[in-house]
């Protein structure tokens, strides 16, 4: 709840300020409607800002640019290569700040073909799981489950938890997720706490929990331009 309160709180300082600022004279070529989706856009780009989330930063920011694109004088660059650059550094920041998490990478290619990777076996109480440019599976087989740390980029990931025990009555899943796809598996009796920060994305349940009111598994992480659904099996 805080997040979300400065999360609004800095969208309607900001349209304070676009306010006066139009009516200095500034960017007199741009309507109300371009105003409030530049508003919107500054505050998802401070959102991602927190988390690393480098596509919530530069798509935004190309977005920006193509609104702007005359008064700044820069629509040689608009649309497309200024999309094209934000892809790239969106891939290249992603690639050198994930790294240092040292992840393992199960979803790979090789020569040039992308490889599907299923995961299925015995897993401790705080699982890592991690996707790029590529797809897998994990079967999360536990009876203690406690966290998972779910980081997927330019690519799809399906997790199962239907086989995890939670014992404690909580359990977390936090879930990095940029221009991908996240299909999650749980119990009908889990109740889902969903505390994810989306950013031109969605996070949707498919099926209906049967919960009485535990367990509780709670969500948790910044989801951008990207999907995550939620299937009760």
């Amino acid at each position: 709840m805080k997040k979300e309160k400065v999360f609004w709180g800095l969208f309607f300082i900001l349209a304070g300020i676009f306010i006066i600022v139009s009516k200095l004279g500034y960017f007199v070529e741009v309507n109300a409607f371009s105003l409030i989706l530049t508003i919107f856009l500054i505050a998802c780009v401070l959102k991602s800002v927190k988390h690393l989330h480098f596509s919530g930063i530069f798509f935004p920011i190309a977005i920006i640019c193509i609104i702007y694109a005359n008064p700044l004088g820069i629509s040689a660059i608009t649309p497309g290569p200024v999309l094209g650059a934000a892809l790239f550094a969106s891939i290249g920041f992603s690639i050198i700040f994930h790294d240092k998490y040292h992840y393992a990478h199960f979803a790979h290619f090789n020569h040039g073909e992308k490889i599907s990777t299923v995961i299925d076996q015995e897993d401790g109480n705080k699982i890592i799981f991690d996707t790029s440019f590529g797809s897998s599976i994990k079967y999360v087989n536990t009876d203690d489950f406690v966290q998972a740390n779910l980081d997927c980029s330019f690519g799809s990931m399906k997790v199962y938890f239907d086989n995890a025990i939670i014992q404690n009555d909580n359990a977390t899943i936090n879930l990095d997720v940029s221009f991908g796809g996240v299909e999650l598996f749980f119990p009908k009796s889990w109740n889902v706490i969903n505390k994810t920060d989306v950013s031109f994305g969605v996070v949707e349940e498919k099926n209906r929990s049967q919960s009485t009111g535990s367990p509780n598994i709670i969500l948790t992480g910044s989801v951008s331009f990207s999907g995550v659904t939620i299937f009760y099996v």
